[in-house]
């Protein structure tokens, strides 16, 4: 029985931290702040922030 309990602890453990990863997200995108689950405009590469259109030089 302790044998499964060695692997079972952190798995556990590390689904933990990923639910309450996602839930700081889901909390960020609620309060307006920056968050990782935000979506992209289309367009956007999102390197500057700017959330607009890129303007890259053409070559």
């Amino acid at each position: 029985m302790s044998e499964w309990i060695q692997y079972f602890l952190p798995v556990l453990a590390l689904t933990a931290v990923c639910a309450g990863w996602i839930g700081v997200q889901l909390l960020a995108r609620r309060m307006g702040t920056k968050h990782h689950l935000g979506e992209r405009k289309a367009g956007s590469c999102g390197g500057c922030g700017c959330q607009g259109q890129c303007e890259l030089p053409k070559e």
